[in-house]
């Protein structure tokens, strides 16, 4: 209960992941944002002493421009990197965050790497990789 807590004992910080590849499982309640991208986010399943950590990465809308002003239509590329290593096709019509909530719960393969590390986000962190899906073994 919130009752029994006290945010003055709370720290703040959260254990960064090891960099390594981990098994994760796709959970539901992937979406859209204000700026079309897909926002989603997985668990790390298996014998890892991080069983359960999640992070929520995302997929830029492939007809946006980033900050440099190239289109990223990378962004497509790695959700169909997805698709394949879960090994569930997408249906013709499916919007692809109906496809991403279609198949939650399934699994695949991919590394966490070092986040980047900033003014405004001092604290380190990991990324999922999403130029990395694998198949889970």
């Amino acid at each position: 209960m919130w009752q029994n807590f006290s945010l003055k004992d709370v720290n703040p910080n959260v254990e960064a992941l090891p960099v390594k590849t981990y098994t994760w499982e796709l959970l539901p309640g992937a979406k859209y944002d204000e700026k079309n991208r897909i926002i989603c986010s997985a668990g790390i399943v298996g014998d890892s002493e991080f069983a359960g950590r999640r992070l929520s990465f995302s997929f830029p809308d492939p007809e946006a421009f980033s900050q440099s002003g190239k289109k990223q239509d990378w962004s497509a590329k790695m959700l169909k990197r997805l698709e394949v290593a879960i090994g569930i096709d997408s249906q013709d019509t499916e919007d692809p965050v109906d496809y991403l909530n279609r198949v939650a719960g399934n699994r695949f393969a991919a590394p966490v790497k070092q986040g980047k590390v900033t003014e405004e986000y001092p604290n380190p962190r990991t990324d999922l990789d999403i130029f990395n899906f694998k198949p889970a073994a």
